[in-house]
């Protein structure tokens, strides 16, 4: 590594120890071009094949360009052993990096003399200086990177011959300085004539002519400057060289040579400058450098990646212009990062930094002319000229040449930014904006929120973290109640700051109503709805209102289809606003045709659909708010969907039928599975819609209790029960408040039940007890035979005390009644299922076994359903009770198989804990305890503590008969202890257990 030397100052060449060239390929010149040029950092794969193809880049150009690294290696590591990692051209995260030693190639030692030669000419010793520029300049061995092929080449080409074009500039006026101006006229001559529109070259020429008694000449150099920049630019030389011109027609006594070294200490003609204003080099006088950033923040915290990001973007060394476009919400901190990168980088744009506020989210953003204008009178342009184009023309020569860094804030839009970006290497534009910029050549990234620890250091360097530390849940807490939005921590903790008596915890309480959150997020003029509205406030109506309505569906994500629904648009409609609000920074993509809004975007956006009237030829009922006919539109489309979901997983079953009628187009689904994964994905939004129907008197509360039932088959499938059982909870309260009592028996149906599966039967009792009451009472027939069905279990689990075995099974044979008398196979099959139940446990286990057989041969032309696993199982389960536990095996094992043909985790974790009992009678307590281990992991994942409790029971025993006391005891009281907390009965294995214990 340390004995190779790289050469890019003119055709690519690398040179060994030995002095000997390392023969490359063209491709691989261009890839060790790249590498070199990055210093030492990284290049990605995907880089390096833009840099060397282009694009569009050939099909195999991934595998070429490993093919030419792994050639490459080789050829600059002849000695290395093979499957030994590489030194020279190492392998780094997603790509390669060219490891050097200091100086090993021509473009780094060039840089170190020209450095050198600045410091000299700062320390008054200008003979020096040009010695070491003349160094610098005689490393170049003609065209830089000859016959290097790709845009990278190109690019990197043009930026090294600007590099040395300054060189040369700077050796010149050190000649001048030194008296050498007939000697240099000349080469100024030639310079001029192949770079007519560089004014600093002019200028030294014109100076060089009148130093060498050449005055006339001098003033045509001018005349000839002059008619160039009108002919190709349409504008004026700069004030500086104007202001020279005057001064050589007036024979200025100030441009003759001044030999006193003190003054040439301070002389403008500065070597760390090589590429300011004419009148800079030239005519004594200095412009300012424009330092124009504002200060950073004080307190910046965190956003390492994102910083380290800027500073690699903002990389000065690049061969291409740089624009970096930060897009993000308003209140991330997209000022702030940026100021904090740009003054980090400062040290890399020597000849200025320029800012400006575009006013993007104002009513009146900042017209790119007048920046222009502010620009070139920073740049020292004294006669700006008039027109958009003539200024951003005379902008881009004014940046030739120079390393200036361009901070544009809070852009509008592209056409607002693109004439005020750079036009050549060696400057970079860093544009912050609420609204995604599409800026040709831009890198693009999106600004998120803190992540929780940076969250909680900005409030710990605000309010102390002595505070903080104290209360760190409550901290925990609080920055998550502000969406970890960098504004909205600024400001709690700034009101945290001011009140040292308050609480962390107190402050949580109050931003604990969302409807008031915002309001509380506010310090002084500072609030982060404010900030909020200055982007709502630009949006056009259409655009307003698909903000407002689609922030009302609950849930982390939003699909088209529901957002459809809200907006009352068809799908690709709506899919084009949504993709505007991502554009405009109002929400965010979340997949394919998924989106999200951050939680206090969404709080406001809500609070604006509460104060929007809807239009009466939308609003097909007397809403008082734009939000009730969105939520209540929402409704109508989920019932519609779920309902043909419903269909194809409970074939047979009529209770859809009997739904509420509904408007929308639903989403189809060809087969049970689409349906299934289709409620699966849309599972939040659901169960919001169903909260929100609950909680808000002016939407219906009748279809949000069908959508609710319609969720049966789902929750049953995928045991969605602890989910369900809170909206069920409040739709049934609502329904009984507004009087409606359809909605509440659906209602207190799904709530009793879900009660019951997750081990809470008594109060699931009292659900069902009242719904069945009202059932009875209003002649509701649609509900009457799943109520009975769900008393008679509940009275077979015994959840008021002793198991009502009779009771049970007097329910189900009036549920099956009611069921035959609807046409409803699936509920009759599923009460018959369980009829058999109370048989068995009342002995006619024969009986049991002809009615499961019986609802067997009618449940199996339906296909794999639940029904039928259920049906399967039980068959199962009283063939072991029968003493006939291998058949039991071999009828579990098909149960199995139906419930993964139909998918169901919950309904397999069933058939695994039967399974393992069988495998128990027939003393294969191996097997048994396989199965049985299994059914609890999965009983624990879903929440399932009834089947918990069962499994660790049979766990158990079947732990104790193979002989492992430990681990029996272990599960044994595990069973006890939830079996009690359960309220569940316990069986005889375990009351002697307890006892015992």
């Amino acid at each position: 590594m340390d004995e190779l030397r790289y050469g890019l100052l003119g055709p690519v060449k690398v040179v060994d120890s030995a002095g000997e060239a390392v023969p490359l390929t063209p491709q691989q010149r261009a890839i060790l071009a790249m590498l070199l040029a990055r210093r030492g950092r990284a290049v990605t794969a995907g880089d390096l094949v833009d840099g060397v193809w282009g694009r569009p880049a050939p099909k195999r150009a991934v595998s070429i360009l490993q093919s030419q690294i792994f050639e490459l290696r080789r050829r600059l590591e002849p000695g290395r052993r093979p499957r030994t990692p590489a030194t020279v051209l190492a392998s780094a995260p997603g790509g390669y990096r060219l490891v050097t030693a200091e100086d090993a190639c021509d473009i780094d030692r060039f840089d170190r003399y020209v450095a050198e030669a600045a410091r000299a000419a700062r320390d008054g010793d200008p003979e020096d200086a040009r010695r070491l520029l003349r160094t610098a300049l005689s490393l170049w061995r003609g065209i830089p990177l000859a016959g290097v092929p790709g845009p990278h080449a190109d690019s990197l080409r043009g930026a090294l011959t600007e590099r040395r074009l300054g060189a040369v500039e700077t050796r010149i006026r050190l000649d001048l300085e030194l008296g050498e101006h007939a000697e240099s006229v000349p080469e100024l001559a030639l310079l001029v004539a192949e770079h007519p529109l560089r004014e600093g070259l002019r200028a030294l020429l014109m100076l060089a002519l009148y130093r060498g008694g050449r005055q006339a000449e001098a003033l045509a150099a001018y005349t000839d400057g002059r008619s160039v920049l009108a002919a190709e630019l349409g504008v004026e030389p700069s004030t500086e060289l104007s202001d020279l011109y005057e001064r050589v027609l007036r024979a200025d006594p100030s441009l003759a040579i001044d030999p006193s070294p003190a003054t040439r200490a301070g002389d403008p003609l500065r070597a760390e400058a090589p590429h300011g204003s004419a009148a800079d080099r030239t005519a004594g006088y200095r412009q300012p450098t424009p330092a124009q950033l504002p200060a950073p923040p004080s307190d910046f915290t965190g956003r390492t990646a994102a910083v380290e990001h800027l500073l690699a973007a903002l990389d000065a060394d690049s061969p291409q212009i740089i624009v970096s476009a930060m897009s993000g919400l308003g209140g991330v901190g997209k000022t702030a990062l940026a100021l904090h990168a740009g003054h980090r980088v400062r040290h890399r744009y020597p000849d200025g930094q320029l800012h400006v506020d575009l006013g993007g989210t104002s009513a009146d953003p900042v017209e790119p002319e007048e920046v222009l204008g502010r620009f070139l009178r920073a740049l020292g342009i004294g006669a700006v000229p008039d027109g958009l184009d003539k200024r951003a023309a005379l902008y881009r020569s004014m940046l030739a040449g120079r390393r200036v860094l361009v901070l544009l804030d809070n852009a509008a839009d592209g056409r607002q930014v693109t004439p005020l970006l750079p036009g050549t290497p060696g400057c970079a534009a860093l544009v912050t904006s609420r609204v995604r910029l599409s800026l040709p050549s831009a890198r693009a990234f999106e600004l998120d929120v803190f992540s929780d620890d940076e969250a909680l250091a900005l409030l710990s360097r605000i309010v102390g973290p002595a505070r903080i530390a104290a209360e760190p849940e409550a901290a925990a807490e609080l920055v998550a109640a502000c969406g970890r939005l960098p504004l909205a921590v600024r400001i709690v903790g700034a009101r945290l700051a001011q009140r040292p008596v308050w609480t962390v915890a107190g402050l949580v309480d109050r931003l604990t109503e969302e409807q008031h959150r915002l309001g509380q997020i506010k310090i002084g003029d500072l609030a982060v709805d404010a900030t909020f509205r200055l982007s709502y406030d630009q949006l056009p109506p259409d655009l307003a209102r698909a903000f407002r309505l689609a922030a009302l569906a609950d849930g982390p994500v939003l699909s088209v289809p529901m957002a459809a629904s809200l907006l009352d648009r068809d799908e690709r409609q709506t899919e084009a606003l949504l993709e505007q609000l991502v554009d405009v920074g109002l929400l965010e993509p979340s997949g394919e045709r998924h989106y999200r809004y951050h939680d206090l975007l969404r709080l406001f956006a809500r609070a604006r659909a509460e104060e929007a009237v809807p239009d009466a030829k939308e609003a097909r009922e007397p809403y008082t708010s734009e939000a009730d006919a969105a939520l209540d539109r929402l409704v109508d489309f989920c019932l519609a969907t779920v309902r043909g979901a419903y269909r194809h997983s409970r074939p047979g079953c009529t209770t859809a039928d009997s739904l509420a009628p509904t408007r929308a187009t639903p989403v189809r689904f060809e087969d049970a599975s689409a349906g299934k994964e289709w409620v699966r994905d849309e599972l939040d939004t659901l169960l919001g819609v169903l909260r929100q129907a609950a909680r808000r008197p002016g939407t219906q509360i009748a279809p949000a209790a069908d959508l609710l039932l319609a969720l049966d088959p789902f929750g049953e499938n995928d045991f969605l029960w602890p989910y369900l059982n809170g909206p069920a909870a409040a739709l049934a309260d609502a329904a009984a408040l507004r009087g409606e009592p359809a909605a509440e028996i659906r209602a207190r149906y799904m709530l009793g039940g879900g009660l019951w599966q997750v081990g809470r039967g008594a109060e699931g009792r009292a659900q069902v007890d009242r719904a069945l009451a009202l059932c009875r009472a209003t002649g509701d027939e649609v509900m009457l035979g799943q109520l009975l069905n769900v008393s008679a279990l509940l009275d077979v689990t015994g959840t008021t005390g002793t198991p009502r075995y009779e009771s049970a099974l007097a329910l189900l044979r009036e549920a099956v009644a009611v069921h035959v008398r609807r046409g409803n196979l699936w509920g009759e099959l599923e009460a018959r299922n369980n009829t058999a139940h109370p048989l068995r446990q009342l002995g006619h286990l024969s009986q049991a076994l002809d009615c499961l057989t019986n609802a067997l041969s009618r449940a199996t032309p339906l296909g794999w359903t639940v029904v039928r696993v259920y049906v399967q199982t039980g068959h199962a389960r009283t063939l072991v009770e029968l003493g006939r536990p291998a058949e039991a095996v071999a009828s579990y094992t098909e149960a199995l198989d139906g419930c993964r043909a139909i998918g169901s985790e919950h309904m397999e974790l069933l058939v695994e804990r039967g399974l393992g009992e069988a495998l128990h009678e027939l003393g294969r307590y191996g097997q048994a305890a396989a199965h049985l281990e299994r059914s609890l992991a999965g009983a624990r994942r879903l929440g399932n503590d009834p089947l918990q409790a069962a499994v660790l029971l049979a766990l158990g025993t079947t732990l104790s008969a193979a002989g492992h006391a430990e681990r029996a005891d272990a599960s044994l009281r595990a069973a006890h202890s939830l079996h009690i907390r359960l309220g569940i009965p316990l069986p005889e294995p375990l009351a002697a257990y307890g006892t015992a214990n």
